[in-house]
């Protein structure tokens, strides 16, 4: 049994060979396009990937923030704020004509809202936290 089965991959090593052989060209191609598309599904996946590693820094950073400010911190929030919007920046960098660049774009400005009323030691409207964790929320995985 082990001499068949050892005949039989011979065969089909022979004939993937002789194919290779007498059609060059055809193999060659047909390797570029398959080396191509893992390539491209890759490349694909590692940018997804890095949006998203990319969007939970920033929700991390505005969670350290929202905790500064509840324990009024004021510097300290602002820091972390600055730290989201370093994150949410390189998110959008990494995918800049999609539906998340454009939703990053709303976030950002309210955080800077939030940090300008922080910079002026004004007190923070309500709402304005509240809409800002709305649309994080919304952006955010």
């Amino acid at each position: 049994m082990k001499i068949i089965r050892w005949f039989i991959l011979l065969g089909l090593v022979f004939g993937a060979g002789y194919y290779t052989g007498k059609q060059p060209e055809v193999v060659k191609q047909t390797l570029r396009n398959l080396s191509g598309d893992v390539l491209e599904s890759t490349i694909g996946l590692d940018q997804g990937v890095k949006l998203q590693r990319q969007m939970l820094k920033a929700k991390e950073g505005f969670i350290e923030g929202r905790e500064y400010l509840l324990e009024n911190h004021f510097e300290e929030a602002s820091g972390e704020f600055e730290r989201g919007l370093h994150h949410l920046k390189e998110a959008a960098t990494l995918d800049p004509q999609g539906p998340i660049a454009q939703k990053i774009e709303t976030v950002k400005q309210k955080v800077r809202e939030v940090q300008t009323s922080l910079a002026q030691d004004q007190s923070l409207p309500p709402h304005l936290l509240e809409e800002l964790r709305q649309e994080l929320q919304a952006v955010l995985p």
